[in-house]
């Protein structure tokens, strides 16, 4: 962050302490404009500093899903967040609004942002991807991507990637939002879990690595689209339990890249590590239900549906610690450089907990969940809440 954007963010270190641990009554926070009494923090490590309403509360007991995460410009300071109802923002470093954008159609995840040009690539439900100026808001172009779109694009020097809902991988053109090529894949899937995974790339940028809805995990090389190599996941099905039971193959949880290593996962099959270069297996561990994979130093931590949020030495894929989800699905988990692990649930809290150890560090409970998972940038975070609360605080 510049030395201004540090300065402003430095101004906000209100409310609770960090070494301060708040009562069930502690709701109210200096400088923090909650819109719930409900929302509660219990942290000996981290403490909200604003939050803003995006959207207004529906009447009844509905309450909007939002799965988008924020997107960070570090170098101008800015914060850039959807959701559900359609419309895009921007903050600055003390929560106030530089401009809302509305791309007509539902946001489901963060936008793309290019530190140096500072350019964002907002990509949306009706599968739309925008291109704008991130000091204004102004469009740039907008184009088809062919199908929804519910992950983050994925910018070089002169492309923009984005991978649809329906398993297609399309390269557009930075400058104009020209197809460069797409990369289609026919998945014959009875039944599927909701969301697609993201891509990763490779460190020189030139393979791109995602998964798809028949559970294949593929590398595709980034100047042309062709098929570099695809490891079938479904090979590795031992049956179904009591032979008929529906089964969910999709490969959703977003490949990390980490050395020479792919770290991918099959929903049914189990969490993967693959040759970077070929896809061949290195090993398989069997941990059902994976959404999202982290990886630090020898230590990976996945966020399954089925078995909540665990940790495993990468070595002998030993389980190091394992935390159950109180209530709804775990978020993809975020590893902070600090040693800590920050994630979130669908109707439960953003958890912080220590990475060597499991054990929990602070919490955040807006009310209604966080499908959204939580984005970092050095000591300062912010995470969207269901209802459409952005929370920002402080590590």
């Amino acid at each position: 962050m510049s030395p201004r954007a540090l300065a402003l963010l430095g101004l906000l270190g209100l409310g609770c302490g960090a070494g301060a641990l708040p009562g069930a009554a502690d709701y109210d926070l200096v400088g923090v404009t909650l819109r719930d009494p409900q929302t509660l923090v219990s942290t000996r490590s981290f403490h909200v500093r604003w939050s803003r309403a995006l959207r207004e509360l529906l009447g009844g007991p509905y309450t909007p899903i939002e799965s988008a995460a924020a997107a960070i410009d570090p170098v101008r300071g800015r914060v850039f967040v959807g959701s559900s109802r359609g419309v895009l923002f921007s903050f600055d470093a003390e929560g106030r609004q530089v401009f809302r954008y509305d791309p007509e159609s539902g946001v489901e995840a963060a936008p793309a942002v290019d530190p140096v040009w500072g350019d964002v690539f907002l990509a949306t439900e009706d599968g739309m991807v925008h291109a704008l100026r991130g000091r204004t808001g102004e469009a740039r172009w907008k184009v088809s991507a062919g199908g929804p779109v519910r992950a983050t694009p994925l910018v070089s020097d002169d492309a923009v990637f984005v991978v649809t809902e329906n398993d297609q991988v399309v390269a557009l053109s930075r400058e104009d939002g020209t197809t460069l090529w797409s990369y289609q894949r026919e998945a014959d899937v009875e039944f599927a879990i909701a969301g697609h995974a993201g891509l990763a790339r490779s460190e020189d940028g030139g393979t791109l690595y995602t998964g798809f809805t028949d559970g294949a995990v593929v590398a595709l090389d980034a100047a042309d689209g062709s098929l570099v190599w695809e490891r079938q996941t479904i090979l590795d099905d031992e049956g179904a339990e009591g032979g008929e039971a529906i089964r969910f193959f999709d490969a959703d949880a977003t490949p990390v890249v980490d050395g020479e290593v792919v770290y991918a996962a099959s929903f049914r099959t189990g969490l993967y590590a693959l040759e970077r270069s070929s896809g061949t297996v290195r090993w398989r561990e069997p941990l059902r239900g994976v959404v999202g994979i982290a990886v630090r130093g020898n230590l990976l931590v996945a966020s399954s549906a089925e078995e909540g949020v665990v940790c495993l030495e990468l070595e002998d894929r030993r389980i190091r610690w394992r935390r159950e989800i109180e209530r709804g699905a775990p978020s993809q988990a975020l590893i902070h450089p600090s040693g800590v692990v920050l994630y979130s649930s669908s109707k439960g809290s953003m958890m912080m907990v220590d990475l060597r150890t499991g054990e929990e560090q602070g919490r955040l409970d807006a009310g209604r969940g966080f499908s959204a998972p939580p984005t970092v940038a050095g000591r300062y975070g912010w995470i969207l809440s269901n209802g459409g609360q952005l929370f920002a605080f402080e590590l």
